[in-house]
């Protein structure tokens, strides 16, 4: 069994994600999000390492969020399981407002 933890929970969230890598455009929807990350639900996962240009909008909030991010981990198709294929992203130079909003978003959910 594995002993690795997770800086921060990740929450079940549904949001149009986004995305630009090298000269690419793509639109796909999130599965979780976390204050450090989340998970993208697409058939065509990015390759580990990877880095993207993140734009999605929370509830509740005007503005859409926009953050680098790196691809950290990866299911495809043929290795997932009951799971949906996609890649686990690590925001990176998010700012501490976008950060501060997720977590309040987070925050009242687990309250609520």
């Amino acid at each position: 069994m594995s002993t690795e933890r997770r800086a921060q929970d990740r929450h079940p969230i549904r949001l149009k994600v986004e995305y630009e890598c090298l000269e690419d455009f793509l639109t796909d929807y999130s599965a979780n999000l976390s204050v450090g990350g989340m998970f993208i639900e697409t058939n065509r996962p990015l390759p580990l390492g990877t880095r993207l240009h993140l734009r999605f909008s929370l509830p509740g909030f005007d503005e859409p969020l926009d953050t680098d991010a790196e691809v950290r981990w990866v299911l495809k198709e043929d290795d997932t399981g009951p799971l949906p294929s996609g890649m686990g992203v690590r925001f990176e130079q998010m700012s501490d407002d976008d950060s501060a909003k997720i977590r309040d978003l987070l925050t009242k959910w687990e309250a609520a």
